[in-house]
């Protein structure tokens, strides 16, 4: 039957069962685990719904592993409710809800906009003592923040400060941009301290990685949002790692506060890496030079444009070549 599903022959694998039926073969869980889980990728969340209740109606033991089938196949087709329903009956049933149960459903009631249903299901799972590390409340901050409920989600920031989750890099980064957007650079910082004392100490790649990409992306953009570019270029010498985004958010905060010339070294410095800048940030070092009358290094700035468009079309016709020719 799971290779009748895998093989996209739905009806073959149905028949499967109703043979089973009909001869009084009784399934195991495995078997209507699979049976659920393929009419779910099959698309056919319904009739996956129809064919848990009929297991349910006839008396048929339903596992963990079963009722975590349901709320996954019924998140993945936008049917919240339902979903929540499930979650519901799990606990009602026996079975302990883990925090992959809660978060997915919380998940999915955040992406199809029913917030306050999320909520209600992040302090269900609170409330349960089913947490046990920092992602549910994260989930909760990073979808007020996209939502823009700001407020709701600094609550929640101190909510879970106050718990002592150990945090991970996804739980920092979330932080961190939350304390940006909302203009607290020093709790941004202060964040940022507290991971660099141990919060990943023990991957050091990782922390490499992650300390040099998007926290001090959101901090060096906040900075240049504040007009505080001497802080963001202090910031931008003690990264290793920089990318588009780094230099686009330092050259639009020197050209906004009137350094024009500066702006024009990291715009050079940028493409001389191999990276490049918004075509926004580009025009503001070239318009700010030319009112400035700085005619030396607007030659300059356009000398590197210049061969940097050359070695970009270079790389793509040597790429078209090669594979023309096979070669990958």
């Amino acid at each position: 039957m799971h290779c009748l599903f895998r093989s996209g022959h739905l009806e073959d694998a149905y028949r499967v069962f109703a043979d089973m039926a009909e001869k009084g073969v009784a399934p195991c869980a495995t078997m209507y685990h699979t049976l659920l889980d393929g009419l779910f990728r099959a698309g056919h969340a319904t009739n996956a719904y129809r064919m848990f209740r009929y297991l349910q109606r006839v008396g048929l033991p339903i596992g963990i592993v079963t009722y975590n089938t349901m709320i996954n196949g019924l998140c993945r087709s936008g049917k919240v409710g339902s979903a929540r329903m499930v979650l519901k009956e799990l606990g009602r049933a026996g079975h302990a809800p883990n925090v992959i149960s809660y978060t997915t459903v919380m998940k999915c009631c955040f992406r199809y906009g029913r917030f306050d249903q999320g909520l209600e299901t992040f302090l269900s799972l609170l409330e349960g003592g089913y947490i046990s590390d920092a992602f549910p409340y994260c989930t909760v901050i990073s979808a007020l923040v996209k939502k823009g409920r700001m407020h709701e989600a600094n609550a929640y920031c101190e909510l879970l400060i106050r718990s002592g989750s150990r945090f991970d890099d996804v739980c920092y980064n979330t932080l961190i941009h939350l304390r940006c957007q909302d203009g607290k650079l020093d709790d941004a910082f202060e964040l940022l301290a507290m991971m660099e004392e141990g919060g990943l100490e023990s991957d050091e790649y990782k922390f490499s990685i992650l300390v040099n990409g998007l926290s001090y992306n959101c901090l060096i953009d906040a900075l240049c949002k504040s007009q505080e570019v001497d802080e963001a270029i202090k910031l931008l010498h003690c990264m290793k790692l920089k990318d588009d985004f780094t230099y686009s958010s330092l050259v639009h905060g020197l050209c906004k506060v009137g350094r024009y010339h500066m702006a024009s070294k990291f715009l050079r410095i940028c493409l001389r890496e191999g990276n490049n800048v918004l075509a926004s940030a580009k025009r503001a070092v070239i318009s700010g030079l030319r009112s400035a009358g700085f005619k030396n290094d607007l030659r300059k700035v356009r000398a590197m444009q210049m061969i940097s468009s050359l070695c970009e079309r270079t790389d793509d016709r040597m790429q078209r070549s090669m594979m023309k020719h096979g070669i990958s």
